[in-house]
């Protein structure tokens, strides 16, 4: 997914700046790396606020954070359709790959996607997370189709393509990760964008 994982804020308040600093970490560390004490820490929140704002925990905190990481991946190619400027199926492409490019090299590699290590991680033995990334990839696939119809796919290929893009994309930073590389990103974006060019063509 796509998405990245912004510094807490002061203008934030202390219930948006945990939420914020959980997928942060996450993208790092993995939910069971994480602990609800540096989570605090990181968002620099008040001790006992945490009981407060997530009654229900841990699962809750995670839970909000992978919401927040689902919408901010659709927000990165809502960007295309917000502009006003007319945009094809291959600025999606670019889009989505461009973003993780960028958050990549700023993190030096340390960045992943909080939804695949949370399904990584922590979906097995809880229910409401693995909804709960089910929900975020979802939210991130809407973004991606409404995207690309905007940019002239038929409605009927939208669905399809954004699963594919998305699948590729997901691996595309494993293998950058492991690699320490942006070449996988090049490679799904050079091989990608005329498939998709092409569904409009076609």
């Amino acid at each position: 997914m796509t998405t990245a994982a912004p510094v807490p804020t002061p203008a934030a308040g202390p219930r948006e700046r945990m939420v914020r600093s959980a997928m942060a970490l996450i993208c790092r560390q993995g939910v069971s790396g994480t602990g609800l004490r540096e989570v605090v820490a990181h968002a620099a929140a008040p001790r006992g606020s945490l009981q407060h704002y997530f009654p229900g925990g841990k699962e809750q905190l995670v839970g909000e954070a992978l919401a927040l990481a689902g919408a901010t991946a659709s927000r990165t190619v809502g960007r295309l359709t917000e502009a006003g400027a007319a945009f094809g199926p291959g600025d999606v492409v670019a889009a989505m790959v461009g973003a993780w490019r960028r958050w990549l090299a700023e993190t030096d590699y340390a960045q992943g996607c909080p939804v695949l290590a949370t399904v990584a991680d922590a979906t097995v033995g809880s229910g409401a997370l693995r909804m709960a990334t089910a929900d975020a990839f979802a939210a991130w696939q809407a973004g991606v189709e409404a995207a690309l119809r905007q940019a002239g796919v038929p409605a009927e290929r939208s669905p399809g393509l954004a699963v594919l893009l998305i699948s590729a994309l997901e691996g595309a930073i494993v293998l950058a990760r492991s690699r320490r590389s942006l070449g996988p990103l090049d490679d799904v974006q050079r091989e990608l964008t005329p498939l998709v060019d092409g569904a409009v063509q076609a």
